[in-house]
């Protein structure tokens, strides 16, 4: 039965003060020394720079093309006889193009804005000037399109016909004579 006042004990005896919880590693177990001090890193991979490099196939196939073979088995026979690989071209590995020492990448940055235009207004003024030069554009192409166009009535008064000669009527049938 449980004392009176005090909680129930459970029926496990804890180990003793030298025991530690969890699981013992060589590598990673070694105090807060080894996890300030060691650091897993990956050992670089060596590079085979000498890769076998891949076949040209679109050659392969003109030269079979070229020597008369026709059939799927004869194109095979010709690619184990003659096997032609790509150029350098497609070496992925291939080293950067040589620049010069002081040459830059990115974008050029913008010029600095002069604070003494900013303080004077003088950018406000520019677009001034232009919107004054664009609305003057404006007024001058509505002047041309004001004049209203010439139509056949305006044009025959401007220009009337030639004055038809006064000629005597004749009879059709003695027209001929």
């Amino acid at each position: 039965q449980a004392e009176l006042g005090k909680p129930r004990r459970n029926c496990y005896t804890l180990p003793g003060f030298d025991f530690s919880y969890g699981l013992y590693t060589q590598r990673t177990d070694g105090g807060v020394r080894e996890a300030i001090g060691h650091w897993d890193t990956v050992k670089p991979r060596t590079i085979n720079l000498v890769q076998e490099k891949p076949r040209d196939f679109i050659a392969m196939n003109r030269g079979a093309l070229k020597a008369g073979y026709t059939t799927a088995r004869e194109f095979n026979l010709y690619y184990k006889a003659k096997d032609i690989r790509r150029k350098d071209e497609c070496n992925p590995f291939k080293s950067p193009p040589k620049l010069p020492a002081d040459f830059t990448y990115g974008v050029r940055s913008r010029p600095s804005t002069p604070l003494f235009d900013l303080l004077q207004h003088k950018y406000k003024e520019l677009w001034m000037e232009q919107q004054r030069a664009l609305t003057a554009a404006l007024r001058t192409q509505r002047k041309k399109k004001d004049k209203a166009p010439d139509t056949r009535t305006t044009w025959l008064r401007k220009n009337p016909p030639p004055a038809k000669e006064e000629s005597f009527w004749h009879l059709p049938r003695l027209e001929k004579v």
